[in-house]
């Protein structure tokens, strides 16, 4: 065992360590008088576990941590040691003593007294300060897959922390999109929808193609091809986006960036939950109810630790159907959790394992027919939809002296099913009975990953992180179209096609950042991947007796580099300037009507039975600046995206759907993010992305033109957010917020002429909380001004061009939840 070992296990048992050892133990250099400074970076958590990062980061002894209570200050930057951990300790139970060089003792402090009044009335209380608001230049990310300072890394990284969720009341992605610049979702429906980052969309619907945006639930990518499993944010550390290509790390799937959600894990020796109620009103619509609760439980004293959170949520609908003669149609449930162990192996291991679970059903989907008016549409089916997620991951990881290791093999399995109405389309597949038609389409995926890293140690000019990833990827689609009565059940099956794919990656990869002076740091990047696709597809058609098989297997490669250079101007200004890439490998259409053929020539109209690579090429310089001591926060960013042989999923004049590749385009933009706090009560909050996303090259064949904008994002989005603070009597805190999230016009195709546009409308939401000692009673307005803008100009790709549909928003709807802590 190491003498920086000996030391991280003194610290986690509490024990002191004696004078004479711990000087025996700590390198020569802390011997000297000059003060040592640090570069830190411990986020604001358990005392214990604080004590733990400051004691490796420092390199020092520290003992009696059992003593202590509380949550930590956030350390964030470079301290002398001795400062460091008096601010860490700021907001605890404890201060320390240096009982030698590099070695320190943590001690309760003592309470005051109170003093005791001889005479007059008893002073009131002092009310407590109210809650600073959320900074987030002090928060803690994992963006580059190890524990950074936020501002300190070259590229457009946003975060919301655990706290700031809870005083949003937010529940998903759809409810933080507006605290983000250039981050948008479809509204398809609960569990159907795509995420876009900064404005690089291939297109709102959802097939074939590998996700722009690579999705993580803490270090497991959990989708692939399929939508947001739309997990719910319940007992969540922080949401982190990174916006632009980030295949050096992530690999492909991640070309417009990564949404990344970080769990909260296990807190060793600490006993602690919650529970939470709430239930929704909406106008128009049926009521809505939400629950949850977690609880951590300590084991083997403070060694071990169990975690479980629950959750179960039941929205409303608010849609008409005027054919099926039913209200509300459209209601969703949502439940799930999670369930985590920790423990400390000893010799400076850590073993991290769980498992989580969601299941969402929709009873029908969310459009309405455009000429019914509002909240209305004409089906002659339900559409109702399902999405389960499983996952089940185990950690390794090890703090050593040579670097950190971390190692994580994770289960991933999807279960998806949808019900569309295909009445208008049954004469395409060889019908002329007017009937009620169907189509059925179950996807299973799962997914087998590992991925492991080897870091360097958090001090010292050189930082570098190597890396391993291994994925399998087995998936099996059944597409069915029926007829009749009942559609699939007692129907007519006039189309069906059985499709299995099977995906892997692999790839090696690693990053170094150098700092060449106190202000001066370049990082490079590279991982080299190879992707394979093997496709195997049985298409019947039995109305004909005809059937179409397709077997085929191919290998993809690529390198993904990356460059940055980050410049402290001042010590509260950082530039930096960055060249990125990504990528994803191409694969095959087997689906559509038999006699429908794939064309072979490259620049044949139609749908071709391949599809190619895409990638992406990323150039931004950045600023994030801190000013008037914190009060002002500025994050901003020019970029450059070019994208080569855009793949995007369209659908035949059937209304299936297929693969394409539609040629080269680019886009190019400024976005912002700022933060500003005149007074300690009060905080005003602004981004906004304004770019030019188009299609600047068609592929020869692809039936749109030239210089038109991607489907489904706009020329400029923006959010404000303003939250006011203020203290009520002695144990009482209330605070009210307002927020608006402006989304702009945009097509839902490649082509202008023939898709309707969609946008330009403005989202709203008032939220207030009162917060008493161990509970919380919030109230939230969505919608307050009854907007009725198009989020989504799709609903049925079977009626796509053929009827108007759109997506309205939830109309006025007053949420109360109340939660319990204990």
């Amino acid at each position: 065992m190491t003498p920086r070992r000996r030391r991280l296990t003194r610290v986690r048992s509490g024990l002191a360590w004696s004078a004479p050892l711990c000087a025996a133990l700590i390198p020569v250099g802390a011997l000297t008088a000059t003060p040592r400074s640090v570069d830190y970076a411990i986020p604001a958590e358990p005392v214990s576990s604080a004590v733990i990062d400051f004691a490796v980061q420092s390199n020092v002894s520290i003992g009696s941590a059992q003593h202590c209570s509380g949550r930590s200050t956030p350390l964030v930057g470079r301290f002398t040691v001795e400062a460091g951990l008096a601010r860490l300790l700021a907001s605890t139970s404890c201060d320390f003593k240096v009982v030698a060089p590099g070695a320190f003792q943590l001690f309760e402090r003592p309470r005051p007294v109170p003093a005791i009044a001889l005479r007059g009335p008893k002073p009131a209380p002092t009310a407590p300060a109210s809650p600073p608001p959320d900074p987030r230049s002090e928060l803690i990310v994992t963006a580059a897959k190890r524990r950074t300072v936020i501002d300190e890394l070259p590229a457009a990284v946003s975060a919301i922390s655990a706290r700031a969720l809870r005083l949003s009341g937010a529940r998903d992605a759809t409810d933080i999109t507006g605290g983000f610049a250039g981050v948008a979702t479809t509204n398809l429906g609960p569990g159907r929808d795509k995420i876009l980052l900064r404005g690089l969309s291939d297109g709102v619907f959802t097939g074939r193609t590998q996700s722009t945006v690579g999705i993580y639930l803490d270090d497991t990518p959990v989708t692939y091809n399929a939508p947001d499993p739309d997990l719910r944010l319940t007992d969540v550390e922080s949401v982190e986006i990174t916006r632009g290509p980030q295949g050096s790390l992530f690999g492909g799937g991640s070309m417009s960036g990564v949404y990344h959600i970080v769990s909260r894990k296990p807190v060793l020796g600490q006993f602690g939950g919650s529970i939470m109620a709430g239930g929704s009103l909406t106008d128009a619509g049926a009521p809505s109810s939400e629950a949850e609760g977690v609880v951590n439980i300590p084991l083997l004293s403070d060694r071990a630790a169990v975690r479980v959170t629950a959750y179960t949520e039941q929205d409303g609908g608010f849609i008409n159907d005027v054919l099926l003669n039913q209200s509300n149609v459209d209601g969703a449930r949502r439940s799930g959790g999670r369930l985590s162990f920790r423990a400390r192996l000893g010799a400076g291991w850590t073993l991290t394992a769980g498992a989580a679970t969601q299941a969402i059903h929709s009873n029908d989907t969310q459009y309405v027919t455009a000429s019914l008016g509002n909240f209305h549409r004409a089906n002659q089916i339900r559409e109702a939809s399902s999405n389960q997620f499983d996952e089940g991951y185990v950690t390794l990881e090890r703090e050593g002296g040579f670097g950190d290791f971390k190692s994580t093999t994770s289960v991933v399995s999807r279960h998806l099913s949808s019900t569309t109405d295909a009445s208008t389309a049954l004469p395409l597949f060889g019908t002329s009975v007017a009937k009620v038609g169907a189509f059925e389409e179950p996807i299973s995926a799962k997914t087998l990953v590992e991925d492991a890293t080897l870091s360097s140690p958090h001090a010292g000019r050189l930082q570098w992180l190597v890396g391993a990833f291994g994925s399998m990827t087995f998936e099996t689609t059944d597409s069915y179209v029926y007829a009749g009565p009942g559609a699939k059940t007692g129907g007519e099956l006039l189309y069906r096609e059985n499709r299995t794919d099977h995906l892997g990656d692999a790839a090696i990869y690693g990053e170094a950042s150098y700092r060449l002076s106190d202000r001066l740091t370049i990082t490079a990047g590279l991982r080299e991947s190879i992707s394979t696709v093997e496709t195997r597809s049985m298409v019947t058609a039995p109305l004909s007796r005809r059937h179409r098989r397709f077997a085929r297997y191919e290998s993809f490669s690529r390198l993904s580099p990356k460059f940055a250079i980050d410049y402290e101007l001042t010590n509260n200004t950082r530039l930096y300037a960055l060249v990125s890439q990504g990528w994803r490998a191409g694969g095959y259409n087997t689906g559509g009507l038999i006699g429908t053929g794939f064309a072979s020539n490259p620049n044949a109209k139609g749908p071709h039975r391949r599809f190619g690579v895409d990638q992406i090429v990323n150039y931004e310089i950045g600023v994030k600046s801190r000013l008037f001591d914190d009060r002002l926060r500025l994050t901003s960013s020019l970029f450059y995206d070019d994208w080569t042989n855009i793949q995007t999923d369209q659908f035949m004049s059937s209304g299936l759907s297929y693969t394409a590749n539609a040629g080269d385009g680019r886009n190019y933009g400024l976005e912002t993010e700022l933060a500003f706090r005149p007074t300690d009560n009060l905080t005003f909050e602004a981004n906004a992305l304004l770019d030019q996303p188009e299609l600047t090259r068609p592929r020869p064949g692809f039936a749109f033109g030239a210089h038109t904008g991607l489907p489904g994002v706009p020329d400029a989005s923006a959010g404000v957010r303003a939250t006011y603070q203020w203290t009520i009597g002695a144990n009482l805190t209330a605070t009210a917020s307002v927020e608006a999230q402006y989304i702009g016009r945009s097509n839902v195709t490649f082509n202008p002429s023939l898709a309707p546009t969609m946008g330009g409308y403005v989202m709203d939401r008032i939220n207030t909380q009162l917060i008493g000692k161990g509970w919380r009673l919030g109230v939230d307005i969505l919608n307050p001004t009854g907007e009725r803008g198009d989020t989504f100009a799709y609903g049925n790709p079977f009626n796509f061009r053929k009827i108007a549909e759109s997506t309205p928003q939830r109309p006025r709807t007053v949420r109360m939840t109340l939660s319990l802590d204990f």
